[in-house]
């Protein structure tokens, strides 16, 4: 059996594809404050609805106002979470996108009203630049208590001039029809899930009951201690308090996010195959390096953090992966990078910014690189800082220190190896990127929805760590993912870009299992779904499948499936390996007890 190690995403077999319609929507990371009045826990009965009969799950808005002339909001405007389906019970947030209104937008007013818009609304704020990508839209988190609704409810946005009365016509005004599942059809493991604690030598972790986190806290106090060991180590620093962890139960972003509490997503399914000691290690350096500088360009903290874990999502020789970027054509000019370093491609950008930290040190001692970094003062572009900084403490500025990075990069002998490596991992994550944006936009980096960790503690809210898409078709497209990070691991090309190709003919083809290696996977996704069990790793050898499943929550098990003239069977018994799996985070999609089809534009 092959050895897992958790981390920081189909209803018929695959004879019997699906083409279903859908209009996927972005949301991101942080949003501007808001007024927000949430419909009281304690109700009894439901709002005023208009109830519009639905004949899917998924939310079917009203057409929009029209005034001729002037933007209007569109029904892909508007995201609900959790996502992908909401479920009577849930504390729901709304992201309002205005990414093409009018300027007259900037300082309207947004409300969120249920049912007629009569009385008061549920939330009230203002558009304004939201998470990474910095879109424009009004955000409002856990504003609308769905206790003791169900079925199809109705929401009323409207958008009118800023200070106007209730008298004067909105800008615009939006209906849309949401559909409240049954609070019994949760899928798993969020009935399970209620939040816990525990605490090591260095760290906090509040993780949820039931899911990967919860079997193996053990080991995740033990790879986080020694990561901020060797932290501590590196940078010279002492932690002066522990520091908090947020273990999520469903894959953001690439897994992690660090603020005042550091996200990291630990689960069971891997697409980001990401190892757990260097995740720990990269974060560890983010709080820490704090104590070194206070201000400091993205490209520094980040190649920093690189630089510390001695490689991205895995051991990496840095010197020789900035030379590959050389090689394949795929290198960003400094300047560029540090100025928008976010927007560059993210894996590039990670390996150069720690690829130049790797020469610096080796250059100039790491002494002295230490004593620039405590330097940066701030400039009128990060590039500027950088530059000013760079002057400052080794007599050179941008240009000229890159030029001596460029000759050195090119006067190292040749690594085929690290070229094909690098190429396919550019193009696994940009693959697993482009799967987000298309069927779980909640999850890409640059839209994730991370809503404050304490403070669903303190309200007891769980559903937005742990629920995701979860139909087969996503457990299928995941499980190939994970494998092809496996396969790249293991030095094994020609698997890793049959993968990713398969990965790519379904997303080309609006998510229809056509290709024979994809449909195969989703065969046994669905295959064991019909049994219990859902699927977390498959590994295919010919006529045979090695999967990693569960069906007790959160025990994983091993399964064998063979291959007959009927289609994949389940050829042994199972074996409970509920051992700690080490080694890397892993991004999990759990089983649902309702299954939602993967949706199509």
């Amino acid at each position: 059996m092959r050895k897992l190690i958790p981390f920081l995403l189909l209803l018929t077999l695959a004879c019997n594809l699906l083409s279903i319609p859908a209009t996927p929507t972005l949301s991101e990371v942080e949003g501007p404050t808001v007024t927000a009045t949430p419909v009281p826990k304690s109700a009894t009965a439901p709002p005023t609805l208009t109830a519009i009969p639905l004949a899917t799950d998924t939310p079917t808005p009203a057409p929009s106002s029209t005034i001729e002339g002037e933007y209007h909001l569109q029904p892909g405007d508007v995201t609900f979470h959790p996502d992908p389906q909401l479920y009577s019970g849930d504390i729901v947030s709304l992201e309002i996108s205005a990414q093409n209104a009018a300027p007259s937008w900037q300082e309207a007013s947004v409300n969120v009203y249920v049912g007629a818009r009569a009385g008061q609304p549920v939330a009230t704020g203002q558009f304004g630049k939201f998470g990474i990508g910095e879109r424009a839209q009004a955000t409002f988190t856990w504003v609308w208590d769905t206790a003791h609704l169900e079925g199809p409810q109705t929401v009323v946005i409207t958008v009118a001039p800023k200070g106007a009365s209730a008298d004067i016509a909105p800008l615009d005004v939006l209906t849309v029809t949401v559909n409240l599942l049954p609070a019994s059809r949760r899928p798993m493991p969020e009935p399970l899930a209620h939040w816990a604690e525990a605490e090591s030598a260095c760290c906090v972790f509040h993780y949820l009951t039931g899911t990967a986190a919860a079997r193996d806290i053990q080991l995740i106090e033990s790879e986080a201690d020694r990561a901020f060991a060797h932290v501590e180590d590196v940078l010279g620093v002492k932690q002066n308090q522990k520091v908090a962890f947020t273990l999520l139960s469903r894959l953001l972003g690439h897994g992690g996010f660090a603020s005042d509490e550091i996200s990291l997503t630990y689960m069971d399914r891997n697409p980001t195959g990401s190892n757990l000691l260097i995740v720990f290690e990269h974060e560890g350096t983010h709080v820490l390096d704090r104590s070194l500088a206070k201000t400091r360009p993205t490209i520094m903290t980040e190649g920093l953090a690189v630089y510390v874990a001695g490689g991205h999502f895995k051991p990496e020789d840095l010197d020789k992966r900035a030379a590959a970027l050389l090689t394949l054509g795929r290198y960003i000019p400094l300047k560029d990078l540090t100025n928008n370093f976010y927007q560059a491609q993210h894996d590039i950008g990670y390996l150069e910014g720690g690829g130049f930290i790797t020469y610096l040190v080796n250059t100039y001692g790491w002494a002295r690189f230490k004593t620039f970094y405590g330097l940066f003062q701030d400039a009128p572009s990060e590039a500027q800082m950088l530059d000013a900084a760079l002057r400052a403490n080794f007599g050179k500025g941008l240009s000229d220190i890159e030029a001596g990075w460029l000759a050195h990069l090119r006067s190292l002998p040749p690594d085929e190896d690290q070229v094909e490596d690098l190429r396919l991992t550019i193009e696994l994550y940009d693959t697993l990127r482009r799967y987000q944006q298309v069927d779980d936009p909640a999850a890409h980096f640059l839209t994730a929805w991370l809503p404050d960790g304490p403070e669903a503690r303190q309200r007891g809210i769980v559903a937005d760590f742990v629920r995701h898409p979860d139909a087969p078709e996503n457990i299928a497209l995941e499980a190939m993912l994970a494998e092809a990070g496996q396969a790249l691991a293991a030095g094994g090309f020609d698997t890793t870009e049959t993968l990713l190709a398969s990965v790519n003919a379904v997303l080309d083809a609006r998510n229809l299992f056509l290709d024979p290696l994809a449909a195969s996977y989703l065969e046994i996704v669905t295959r064991l779904e019909a049994t219990g069990y859902e699927a977390q790793t498959i590994t295919l050898n010919r006529d045979t499948a090695t999967v990693t499943a569960i069906r007790d929550w959160p025990a994983l098990e091993t399964l064998t499936l063979t291959r007959t003239a009927s289609g994949w069977r389940l050829s042994s018994s199972a074996l409970d390996s509920r051992a700690s799996f080490a080694s890397s985070i892993i991004s999990v999609f759990t089983h649902a007890q309702t299954r939602h089809p993967l949706q199509v534009p």
